[in-house]
Formats: C-alpha cells, sequence, structure tokens
C-alpha cells in the first residue's frame, strides 16, 4: 500500500504499523532485575509481527492502549488504534519495503512502563540508498498485559545532490504504456486508451536524467501520428536541495516539478504552462514494482477551474537503457 494514499501518515510510523518496526527489543539487551518484564515484551512485540502478517486488525488494535499515539517524523499527531486499523485494510499491494533494526535500548522508567529506544534503516521496493530513522516506542502494563501507548519517531536527514538523484536510477531505460487489465503474455501487447512510449537515460555527466516521451490516443489517426513530444530533463536543484524537472512539450508547453519520496512512490509535484497560456498543476505518482514495471497515476489539481478526472497507467521496461 503506498504511503500516498495515506498522506496523514509520516514515513516511518507506517513501516512502524505495518512492518513491526516497533519490535526492535527482540534484539536488545535484557534490562538487570527486569529478565521476565523484558520477556514479555518481546512476546507482545512477536505477536505484533504475527499480526501484521496475518492481517489481524483486532489483535492489533488490541496491542495498542485506548489513547495510544504516534508522532511521526512530520511532527503530525495519530491515533494509534485508528492507524493500525487503517493500514491493515486490505492487502498490501506489489513488494514491500525491506528494514533492519540495527540498535536499541531497552529501559524500565518504573515497574510499569518501559521505553524502547532504537535505530532502523528502511530500504524501499526498487532498491536505493535505504533510509535511515529512530524511532522511541513507550509499552505500559495494563491488567497485567503490556501494549504500545506511544510512538515517536525521527527520520534522519535523506542523502542529498546526485546521491539523492541516483535513486531514480531505476528509470533508465525504453518504456511503453500497456493495457493493465491485460494479464500475462497479451498484456505486452495489449493498447491502453493513451500510447505513451519512453526513453530515459543519463546525460554524459550523470547529473541529469533526460526523459524524451511521445504520447498520442490509442486510435489516433494519420493526422495525429506525431502525437505529442515531451523532453525533460530531471536533476538535483542546489538552491531548492530538491529534485526538481524542466519539460518542454512539442506544442509549446513547458512544465516545472518538484520531486519526493514517499514511502514506495515518487510524487511529482507539476505545474504546467499551455499553449494558449493557461496553468495547470498535477500531482504525478510513480511507484516502481523493482524489476521492469511501473504504475503512473495523474491527478489533476488544477486545470483553468476544470476538474479533469485522474488518469492510471501502466508501464513496462521493453528494454535496458544505458547507465
Amino acid at each position: 500500500m503506498p504511503r500516498f494514499q495515506h498522506s496523514a501518515c509520516g514515513f516511518f510510523a507506517l513501516i512502524a504499523v505495518q512492518f513491526g518496526l516497533v519490535t526492535g527489543c527482540l534484539a536488545a539487551a535484557e534490562p538487570a532485575g527486569r529478565e521476565v518484564d523484558a520477556a514479555a515484551i518481546r512476546a507482545a512485540a512477536k505477536m505484533y509481527v504475527d499480526a501484521l502478517q496475518r492481517g489481524e486488525a483486532k489483535t492489533l488494535i488490541d496491542l495498542w492502549t485506548t489513547d495510544g499515539d504516534i508522532i511521526d517524523d512530520a511532527g503530525q499527531v495519530l491515533r494509534g488504534r485508528e492507524t493500525v486499523a487503517a493500514t491493515t485494510a486490505g492487502e498490501p499491494a506489489g513488494p514491500r519495503p525491506e528494514f533492519r533494526i540495527t540498535e536499541t535500548n531497552l529501559r524500565f522508567v518504573t515497574a510499569d512502563v518501559a521505553i524502547e529506544d532504537g535505530q532502523v534503516e528502511v530500504t524501499l521496493p526498487g532498491g536505493g540508498t535505504p533510509l535511515e530513522g529512530r524511532f522511541s516506542a513507550t509499552w505500559v502494563r495494563e491488567a497485567g498485559t503490556w501494549k504500545l501507548a506511544a510512538l515517536r519517531e525521527a527520520r534522519d536527514p535523506e542523502p542529498s545532490g546526485p546521491e539523492t538523484l541516483r535513486q531514480l536510477d531505476w528509470m533508465v531505460g525504453e518504456w511503453k504504456a500497456i493495457d493493465e487489465t491485460a494479464h500475462g503474455a497479451e498484456a505486452a501487447d495489449a493498447k491502453p486508451a493513451v500510447e505513451l512510449t519512453m526513453s530515459v537515460r543519463w546525460n554524459d555527466a550523470h547529473t541529469f536524467l533526460v526523459r524524451e516521451m511521445r504520447i498520442r490516443p490509442a486510435h489516433a489517426g494519420p493526422e495525429k501520428r506525431s502525437g505529442l513530444e515531451i523532453s525533460q530533463r530531471i536533476g538535483w536543484d542546489p538552491l531548492a536541495r530538491r529534485i526538481r524537472s524542466w519539460a518542454f512539450g512539442s506544442d509549446g508547453s513547458h512544465s516545472e516539478a518538484t520531486w519526493l519520496r514517499d514511502g514506495g512512490s515518487w510524487v511529482a509535484r507539476t505545474a504546467s504552462v499551455q499553449p494558449d497560456g493557461s496553468q495547470t498543476s498535477a500531482i504525478n505518482v510513480y511507484t516502481f514494482d523493482g524489476t521492469d514495471r511501473c504504475t503512473m497515476r495523474s491527478l489533476h489539481t488544477h486545470v483553468g477551474g476544470e476538474h479533469m478526472p485522474p488518469v492510471a497507467l501502466t508501464l513496462v521496461r521493453v528494454a535496458e537503457g544505458t547507465k
């Protein structure tokens, strides 16, 4: 489930409730004299992980206190029970992030309160540089049972400059849109409503990704055979300290976008100027499956006062590009 669908939830908080981040105490040393309680917390953590794997929302909810909360890496406050209930509704689609607990510490504040601090590394589908973060989980004993009362998270600064841009290396290659309702061998030959081909390569200095796209209606006649051609460059903007892109269309349109990594997806917030001078904006979401398939969703946020329907495409890599 891409985090974009639950944008109110911080990245590491979602990892916590979906993939058992709070189980870092499994690797922690037992505090002296509190071995029995430490073992009980580890058992509760294991129950949490098992419930996640089976999708048992009720068990997860019961492992949180009634007023337990999460403060994510963006400072947003989320209810623990409500959050796990929302993120376990339905099976996650596609590959899951991989995480590794690198350091934990469990300490008892009182006989009935323990705090677990830890470090985590998260590798998102498609690879790239692992994201690093910290968490602090508060366990309390209620009626003889250890439960989660609070989760606090902090995300370490992401790599900047060329290192960040290299996380988009998966995009290099030759791509085309397919009919996402088709399956198996027939998928490669099925035609979606829009014919889209895309070629992505690095420039010689590896400072920009150069993306060339051609778009036309699937059943366009000879007069529209050329379609719309778009040339785009994606690079690191040292002033904004963000990945930015600049694109130019064969029809005279142009656009700029800011790219952000959001869980297992990349989100490009795009502002465009059309040939007639009108302005539009959209959110484009790219979700790579880690192999040769990518889904693209385009959500228009402003089209001259009109509301445009969302666009969803599935792209497959048909040839490797030059790294």
